[in-house]
């Protein structure tokens, strides 16, 4: 006679990645692709495939995912939801009046959703490529499912700010430049792949490159910007290193002019140098460290509500006031004008909003999980198993999504949630498939 306990042990026992069903590593690839594509303008369908997509993927790491050690990055998750309990609690003892009446444990725990999503990603070699190109996809459409088309384009290139409907200008510009981004970082390899992919991936760069310039967005502008300057320092650094003197020569000499050429075309384009000098007041005081006499224009608010959350992020360093801690600091500080307290809820710098709601701990914490996958990833590259390739993504992508945080809270919307995501998803996806690789080539033969 055989006991129902026995077949419930039986099914929760842990087995080997070969032995998962083919069609359950489909079901999740395919909901992660509905995911990824229909987010940005298909939010209830997204919603139902990411919702499956996770459900599926934890199950999967649990059953076949012994291989892979996630259990790694689920103390990520432990750590997140105990800080930020810490952090409440604190809030609750030293100024209940402020705190909020439950904890919402949500807020950082949610960015780990990459993890069980990346099981999936990592059981089909081109299923990266599949899940990033859907994403990329959604957000190249944008102007014609959520924005107005080609009249919205049309009206950017006639000087008005546009957005395609992503929330604001702010977040179309941080899709449009990590598209651009990729696009960049993998024309080369898919050029040499496919001599055709030339003309969609030139024609796929100018379209966002547009997009970029019309948007207006100047921390987009300064971010492709640092990025690109870092990017080029490294790699003429990488090739003067096995150079000879006389090519070494030719390459800084190239690196200089290029830059010279770039830097004219930054200081006389008329829309970059406008956009700018509307700041000109405000960059002039900050200068001058008078910082009192900043006007109220987009960046002095910015600055102003930055200079109020140091008086918070002082009481309470350590562990921070909770998940509304910024909201505290625009309610809270008196010297604010009260339209910008109605009219801002939050301070415009994910590192500083960090710091209000979770301390150093909650910033520490955010640093250390681009630091762990990033060991994992160039771990990998260097064994040969990922192409560099997606090294040079993940390098770029972080100084981009840096330099963008520091003037926006991203990863605090749904837009910063979902980008973080989607790129941490393949970036795991890809550490797995080489690991996953490697247990298959060393397995014994019959």
């Amino acid at each position: 006679m055989t006991f129902p306990s026995s077949h419930i042990t039986e099914y929760f026992k842990r087995r080997t990645p070969e032995e998962q069903p083919i069609w359950l590593a489909y079901l999740g690839i395919i909901c992660i692709t509905i995911y990824a594509f229909s987010r940005t303008g298909f939010p209830e369908a997204a919603s139902i495939a990411s919702t499956i997509a996770v459900l599926t993927g934890f199950w999967g790491l649990y059953k076949y995912g012994s291989k892979v050690n996630s259990h790694i990055l689920f103390r990520f998750v432990w750590v997140a939801i105990i800080f930020q309990f810490i952090s409440w609690g604190l809030s609750q003892y030293v100024t209940p009046e402020w705190a909020e009446s439950i904890p919402k444990l949500d807020k950082v725990t949610r960015w780990f959703v990459f993890i069980p999503l990346a099981w999936w990603v990592a059981q089909r070699k081109n299923a990266i490529w599949l899940v990033w190109g859907s994403a990329a996809a959604g957000i190249l459409v944008s102007p014609w499912v959520t924005g107005e088309g080609f009249s919205e384009i049309i009206a950017g290139i006639n000087g008005h700010r546009i957005d395609f409907g992503i929330r604001n200008a702010q977040h179309t510009a941080l899709y449009f430049g990590s598209v651009l981004i990729g696009l960049c970082c993998f024309a080369k390899p898919l050029y040499q792949k496919y001599t055709i992919s030339l003309i969609p991936v030139s024609l796929l760069i100018a379209y966002c490159l547009l997009v970029i310039y019309v948007n207006e967005s100047r921390q987009a502008w300064l971010g492709l910007i640092v990025t690109l300057l870092l990017t080029s320092m490294y790699l003429v650094i990488k090739q003067i290193k096995k150079s000879s003197r006389n090519k070494k020569i030719i390459i800084v000499g190239s690196f200089l002019i290029g830059l010279a050429l770039f830097s004219s075309f930054i200081l006389t384009n008329e829309k970059i140098t406008s956009r700018v000098m509307v700041e000109k007041e405000a960059i002039s005081a900050v200068t001058s460290l008078n910082f009192d006499n900043v006007p109220y224009s987009s960046f002095g608010i910015r600055l102003h509500s930055w200079v109020a959350a140091t008086k918070f992020i002082k009481e309470k360093p350590i562990f921070g006031w909770g998940s509304n801690g910024k909201s505290l600091v625009m309610d809270h500080t008196e010297w604010l004008p009260e339209n910008i307290k109605i009219e801002f809820g939050h301070l415009h710098n994910f590192y500083i909003e960090t710091l209000v709601n979770y301390g150093v701990v909650g910033l520490f914490f955010y640093f250390s999980i681009w630091i762990i996958i990033g060991k994992m990833l160039f771990k990998e590259i260097r064994s040969g198993k990922i192409e560099k390739e997606i090294g040079y993504l993940f390098m770029t992508i972080f100084c981009f999504w840096s330099v963008m945080n520091c003037f926006e809270s991203y990863q605090n919307f749904w837009t910063g949630v979902f980008y973080f995501i989607v790129f941490m998803t393949g970036i795991l996806a890809k550490i797995w498939r080489g690991r996953l690789n490697s247990d298959n080539r060393t397995k014994p033969q019959n």
